[in-house]
């Protein structure tokens, strides 16, 4: 290997190498769809597979298909097992385009058609979740969604398996996956870069790129990344490895825009980057700017001291390992880099409960100011303060406080939370010296708020609800609409079923967060909300709240899905306290009949009604509701 001459490196024998076009996107993945359901419960559906595994009939079924593809005449699936199959599939299925509404319109049809579905004794958890997992994961569209994103990356790329047997490469690399496969085999590759590849340090970090001592057929030099997978064997993470060369023809494609706000690079300073990236010397990149070499050295040493690197080597390296990851958003490395939150960390303060458990929030405004604790979103988190709070805050002499809940944020997921939320949060407030406080909940963060409320607790003053989606009988959920309809049927058969696949949606979306989660955002915007949106940075806000409240865990979300989905059977008539109900034209949570509901249900509340606002209305109205 390579460590320092990332432009010179040494060409190893390609006689050896030279070998007949190989695999293509329909050849590898084709064999994926028509196992699905194996596959996904192998890779994300622990329970199930555990009940497969204990029912034989049921196991020789469910591989059925698989076997009969392992013995067609597509090479790819010769070499392949189901955690490796599971694991790629598993990061392909999280198209933008059309995940949220294949989930939704697959979730009801699907429900539609299984007569039996709501009563739980005739329900058979398997034979549906078969169902709703093989139709969301048939769609073509979602192999055309993995194939642009690759084929829009800086590199021809080629991925490996963990016995480097090459799966899946993107068009651009059908010229690189012929030169370095085995001539006798091109299902595989060359024995002597399997040879390279294998006598590099096992101890290397998996998050940096490595430079093989190998070029391509046009003498570009070949790259090697290990990203770690979701999907485990014996207690082992999955691995895969990535062949990287760099396509000449992307030279003037911008750099990530994560990595140059990250590095705080220069329009110059970039332009620097890219052509050094691309093999150009600094006389070259010199005469090209029409400056002196003096100048791209000035601006070289720029880019090492913000990068803290000492090379050029280095800093193509590590250039080259931010620029790789595009990948990152459908395998899990396990260097990955947690997603730190905008704005001020220092704002984040803890409390440790009784029991020894974090919770992690934020207190903004004047100390002094009425206290008014903000139940989050079940997409949302500490960070989830409207913009322009302070001003609003000082006016209305308002003291907000926001805790993410367990399993949220930084707030460490507590065992069979919500169970024992309420008891937790008041701890909260007496750790907090909170003599008296208000509590706004939005969307189902104000299904946790009426059930606090249902305590009866002495110091809590007015309740605020935004959005509110709460049910507290069954009839309530015939009021619900979007993706909460589907999800509150699967939790009355089946919480632990409807969790999981709640969480397959979640990861899609996560994964793709600024693209998908952007999207979805967008639809959902009321008429007067998309105009206000547009003068400030309260999308980036949303986006940037659910990006944090998701970083560790997904466990917080989708358990207070199913318990927020789960009628509460409270007598809402004992909660006296001022219950102020704000409600948008919009909605696309809760319909209109169902926030009247809920106000009928509270001997003290008052509803508010909004044309052209959604679920969203906290954001937009956050000083009228707080005031």
């Amino acid at each position: 290997m390579m460590e320092t001459d990332f432009k010179q490196p040494s060409k190893c024998t390609k006689d050896h190498l030279a070998a007949p076009r190989g695999l293509t996107l329909t050849a590898c993945l084709k064999p994926i769809f028509t196992a699905t359901q194996c596959l996904f419960f192998f890779c994300c559906q622990p329970c199930l597979f555990s009940y497969i595994m204990d029912n034989r009939t049921g196991l020789s079924l469910l591989f059925q298909p698989l076997m009969v593809n392992a013995s067609s005449s597509d090479s790819i699936t010769s070499g392949m097992d189901n955690f490796r199959f599971s694991n790629l599939i598993y990061r392909i299925i999280g198209q933008p385009e059309r995940w949220h509404d294949d989930y939704i319109d697959i979730m009801n049809q699907v429900l539609d058609e299984t007569d039996s579905f709501d009563d739980p004794s005739n329900f058979s958890e398997l034979e549906v979740g078969d169902q709703i997992i093989s139709r969301l994961h048939s769609s073509n569209e979602t192999l055309a969604a993995f194939s642009t994103l690759l084929d829009t990356s800086r590199f021809k790329l080629i991925i490996l398996d963990q016995k480097l047997v090459p799966i899946y490469h993107n068009h651009i690399a059908d010229d690189l996956l012929a030169y370095v496969s085995d001539p006798d085999d091109n299902s595989k590759l060359s024995p002597a870069l399997i040879s390279l590849i294998e006598a590099l340090p096992s101890n290397r970090e998996t998050d940096s790129i490595q430079a093989l001592d190998c070029v391509d057929g046009n003498g570009d030099q070949i790259y090697l990344r290990t990203i770690q997978g979701e999907a485990v064997t014996d207690e082992q993470p999955i691995s895969f490895k990535l062949l990287l060369v760099l396509d000449h023809e992307r030279s003037q494609s911008d750099l990530n825009p994560d990595l140059v706000e990250k590095f705080e690079l220069t329009a110059k300073e970039q332009k620097v980057l890219l052509n050094l990236i691309h093999g150009k010397s600094i006389k070259q990149i010199a005469e090209a700017s029409f400056v002196s070499e003096n100048t791209v050295k000035t601006h070289l040493k720029s880019i090492y001291r913000k990068t803290e690197t000492n090379s050029q080597a280095d800093v193509i390296r590590l250039i080259l390992t931010h620029e790789s990851r595009i990948l990152d958003s459908y395998f899990d490395s396990s260097a990955r880099i947690m997603h730190t939150p905008k704005g001020n960390p220092e704002l984040d303060q803890q409390v440790t409960l009784p029991d020894g458990n974090v919770i992690i929030y934020r207190d903004y405004g004047p100390k002094d100011g009425r206290p008014l604790v903000v139940f989050h979103n079940g997409f949302g988190c500490r960070v989830t303060i409207p913009i322009g709070y302070e001003e609003v805050l000082q006016r209305t002499n308002r003291r907000v406080i926001i805790p993410d809940r367990p399993g949220f944020g930084k707030s460490p997921y507590i065992k069979k939370h919500p169970i024992g939320w309420n008891e937790r949060f008041r701890e909260f407030a007496d750790l907090l010296e909170l003599q008296q406080f208000d509590i706004l909940g939005t969307v189902l963060g104000s299904h946790m708020a009426i059930n606090y409320a249902a305590e009866q607790d002495p110091r809590l003053g007015k309740v605020i609800l935004a959005s509110p989606v709460v049910i507290n009988d069954k009839k309530q959920t015939q009021h619900l609409i979007g993706i909460l309809a589907p999800s509150a049927r699967l939790v009355s058969a089946s919480k632990r079923f409807a969790r999981e696949i709640y969480e397959l949606w979640l990861k899609s979306v996560t994964l793709n967060i600024k693209t998908h989660y952007r999207k979805m955002l967008e639809s959902s915007l009321g008429t007067k909300e998309r105009d206000l949106f547009d003068q400030d940075d309260t999308r980036e806000l949303i986006i940037e709240g659910f990006q944090e409240g998701s970083s560790v865990s997904l466990e917080g979300i989708s358990h207070e899905m199913v318990f927020c989905m789960t009628p509460l059977k409270k007598d809402l008539s004992k909660i006296t306290n001022p219950v102020e109900i704000w409600y948008g034209s919009d909605d696309a949570r809760m319909t209109l009949r169902g926030a009247e509901v809920l106000r009928d249900q509270l001997p003290n509340a008052t509803l508010n009604v909004r044309e052209g606002y959604s679920e969203h209305i906290y954001y937009p109205l956050f000083e009228e509701m707080i005031a």
